[in-house]
Order: C-alpha cells, then structure tokens, then sequence
C-alpha cells in the first residue's frame, strides 16, 4: 500500500513542477516555450489552464520523428499546433479545438511538437517550410 501512495504522490509532483523553459526562434519572430521532453510531462502538456501569454508555447520534444497525433482533452485553450521535422523544419501546421478528445495527425513524421494560442502561426507569418533556431535536439541536413 505504501507503494500505490508513494507512486500517487511522484505523479502528483511530477504534474505540478514547473517545465524547464527555453526562448527559440520560430520564422523571424523569438519566443518563450515551456520543453515538454520527459513522458509524464508530454502527456500532461498544457491540460487544466485557462490561458496562456503572447508568445509562449509549449515544445514536445520526442527521440525521432515519428507520425504524431495531439488531441485537447481537459485543454481549455484554444491552440494551434506546429508539427516539426527532426531537421527542425515546420511540416505541418493546424489549428485545435479546445476540450476535443478528437486527435489531430501530423502529416508527416514529426519529431517536435509547438503548441501556441491559436492563430499565432498565422497572425506572425510562420508557415510550413519555416525553421526553428535555438533547437538544440535538432538534426543537421
């Protein structure tokens, strides 16, 4: 029993430590994102908040590139999503509907994952094809 309590609690604090942050450059515009790297804190992403700040966003970072699939469950901000290339290249990019447990694909393997406020991508002029700077998992062509 003494266990079950001790994994409960690891998970608990694992939910509620703060993400490591990094400022990345996206297209031509620097942001602030929090680095989702580790299992626990991808499957928790931005789940349970209300809001979030003018360029800040959350990184997914995964070992390789792989075809993704995101969905908002308990994500009560409208998002939209960037799927990533392990060269660091924009390949794909959507907007999300907030509290949908409907999954939305990447359509090419992705190794990152930038989730910002909706309508970020567009309202700076980031679109597939753009870079991401300041990426140090990134793979050199």
């Amino acid at each position: 029993m003494f266990m079950f309590y001790a994994y409960i609690a690891a998970t608990q604090a694992a939910e509620i430590e703060p993400l490591k942050t990094q400022t990345i450059q996206v297209g031509l515009k620097t942001i602030e994102v929090e680095v989702a790297d580790e299992l626990h804190e991808r499957r928790l992403g931005l789940m349970h908040r209300t809001s979030m700040d003018i360029n800040h966003g959350m990184l997914f970072v995964y070992e390789q590139a792989e075809t993704r699939s995101f969905w908002m469950k308990n994500t009560h901000i409208p998002l939209s999503i960037a799927y990533i290339s392990s060269e660091c290249t924009i390949v794909h990019i959507a907007d999300m509907t907030p509290l949908s447990t409907k999954g939305v694909p990447s359509v090419h393997p992705a190794q990152f994952a930038l989730e910002m406020n909706q309508g970020w991508f567009q309202a700076n002029g980031v679109k597939v094809g753009d870079s991401l700077k300041g990426v140090g998992h990134c793979v050199s062509k």
